[in-house]
C-alpha cells in the first residue's frame, strides 16, 4: 500500500473516531470527555487532511508544517484532557491550547524547525512526553482494581504510539544522511502511518470502551447498590456470600454477622421516615468506619444488615458487637429527641467444616440475635461470670 492511500486510511479512520464518539455522545451519554476525545480525532483528521494536500499541491509554511504540528500535538493533548475529565481531574485545555501556540509560533524561530530532521528531533521528544504522561495519569487516577483493566486499550494505544515515535526519532537521530520527508523516508513514512492508523483505531474503541464500562458501573450501581446507605443491598448478597464462602477454609473461616435496629419502626410512627432515614444512614456509617470491611456489608431489610467477616473468631466478632454496640448507645441524631437511645440487635456465626451453604450461615446469624444490652462489658469481664459463647454469638 502506498503512502498516499496509507494517508486516505488514516484521514477515514479519523473520521469514523469523530462520528462514533459523537454519536455516542448524543445518544444519551453526554459524558463531557467523548466531546474532548473527539475534538482529538478531529484534529488528527485535520492534520491528515493537511498532509494528503501537499501530495495535490504545495501547502503555505503556517498550514504545513506549522498549522498541521501544532494540532497534531493539541489532538495528543485533547486525549490526555478527555481522560483527566474522565477521571474527574481538571482537563486543562487552556494550558494545552498555550502548548500547542508555542509548537506553532516555535516554527517560526530562525534554525529551529525549519526542517524536516529538526522537527523530528523536536517534536517527537514532546509526543512522547505527552504519551507516557497520558499513561501516568491513567495509573494514578485510576483508583478501583476492579475496573482498572478497561483502561489497558487506552495505554497500550498510548504506548504503541510512543514506541513508533521512539523508533522514528532513534533513525534520525543516529543516521544523519537518512534521506527524509515530511514524516521520515519511505520505509520509516509507511511504518509510522501503519503505527497511527493502529493507534487510532485502539483509541477509538478504548474510548467507547471506558463509557460503555462506566455506564455498566453505573447501572450495577442501581441495581446492587442501596440508595438510602450506599452499602450493597440484598441482590448483591448471594453471589459475593457464595464467592466468599467458598475461597473459605477451616483454618479462615468466613464469619457472617446480622445487626438489626431495634424498635426502628416504632421510631419511624414516631418521630416519621426522615427521622428513621437518618438513623439507618448513621448505623451505615457506623458499620464501614468502624468494621473497615470493604464490599461486605450489605442492608438487606429496612432495619437490618449483614456483615460478611473474613478469617473470624468468636473473640473478634465478640468485641466487634461491642464496639458497634457502644458506638450507637449514646449516638446523638438531630431528628431525634435527646435522650432517644438507639439499640441493636446483633447475632453471628461461623463457618465449620460442617456448614454446607452461606446461606447456613445467615440463618444461624439471625436465629441468634440478641440484643447487645453488655456493651459496657468486655470479654474478659464476661468470662469471669463464668458466661460461655458458643460459635452463634449466644449467651449460654
Amino acid at each position: 500500500m502506498d503512502a498516499y492511500t496509507l494517508h486516505i486510511s488514516t484521514a477515514i479512520i479519523s473520521a469514523m473516531m469523530v462520528v462514533s464518539l459523537l454519536t455516542f455522545y448524543f445518544v444519551g451519554n453526554r459524558e463531557r470527555s467523548l466531546i474532548d476525545w473527539s475534538i482529538a480525532g478531529g484534529l488528527f483528521f485535520f492534520s491528515n487532511g493537511v498532509g494528503l494536500a501537499s501530495y495535490l499541491f504545495e501547502v503555505p509554511y503556517w498550514l504545513g508544517p506549522a498549522l498541521t504540528n501544532a494540532c497534531y500535538t493539541l489532538a495528543h493533548l485533547a486525549l490526555l484532557a478527555g481522560i483527566r475529565r474522565h477521571l474527574l481531574l481538571p482537563p486543562n485545555w487552556s494550558l494545552m491550547l498555550s502548548v500547542a501556540t508555542a509548537v506553532f509560533l516555535a516554527h517560526y524561530i530562525p534554525g529551529l524547525l525549519e526542517t524536516a530532521t529538526h522537527r523530528l528531533l523536536y517534536i517527537y521528544p514532546l509526543l512522547m512526553t505527552i504519551n507516557v504522561y497520558t499513561v501516568f495519569t491513567v495509573i494514578q487516577g485510576v483508583k478501583s482494581k476492579k475496573i482498572h483493566a478497561i483502561y489497558y486499550p487506552f495505554m497500550l494505544a498510548e504506548l504503541i504510539f510512543f514506541g513508533q515515535q521512539l523508533v522514528r526519532f532513534t533513525f534520525v537521530v543516529f543516521d544523519n544522511q537518512l534521506p527524509l520527508t515530511i514524516a521520515g523516508d519511505d520505509l520509516l513514512q509507511t511504518l509510522g502511518t501503519l503505527a497511527v492508523m493502529t493507534f487510532l483505531l485502539l483509541m477509538m474503541l478504548s474510548c467507547c470502551l471506558i463509557i460503555y464500562r462506566q455506564q455498566q458501573l453505573k447501572l450495577f450501581d442501581a441495581i446492587e447498590v442501596d440508595s438510602l446507605t450506599g452499602l450493597l443491598n440484598r441482590q448483591a448478597l448471594p453471589q459475593r456470600a457464595k464467592d466468599m464462602f467458598e475461597q473459605s477454609i477451616p483454618a479462615t473461616p468466613l464469619g457472617i454477622m446480622v445487626v438489626e435496629i431495634a424498635a426502628l419502626p416504632q421510631l419511624s410512627e414516631q418521630y416519621g421516615y426522615p427521622a428513621s432515614d437518618s438513623v439507618i444512614k448513621h448505623i451505615a456509617n457506623v458499620l464501614k468506619f468502624t468494621t473497615h470491611i470493604q464490599g461486605g456489608i450489605f442492608r438487606i431489610q429496612t432495619n437490618k444488615f449483614v456483615l460478611l467477616i473474613e478469617e473470624a473468631t468468636v473473640e473478634q466478632l465478640v468485641r466487634l458487637s461491642d464496639r458497634l454496640a457502644e458506638k450507637t448507645a449514646n449516638m446523638q441524631i438531630k431528628p431525634l429527641p435527646k435522650g432517644i437511645q438507639i439499640n441493636l440487635n446483633i447475632g453471628y456465626s461461623i463457618q465449620t467444616i460442617h456448614d454446607q451453604s452461606w446461606q447456613i450461615l445467615l440463618q444461624q446469624a439471625e436465629q441468634k440475635l440478641t440484643q447487645t444490652q453488655y456493651a459496657d462489658q468486655t470479654l474478659d469481664q464476661r468470662n469471669d461470670k463464668n458466661m460461655t459463647l458458643d460459635r452463634f454469638g449466644f449467651i449460654a
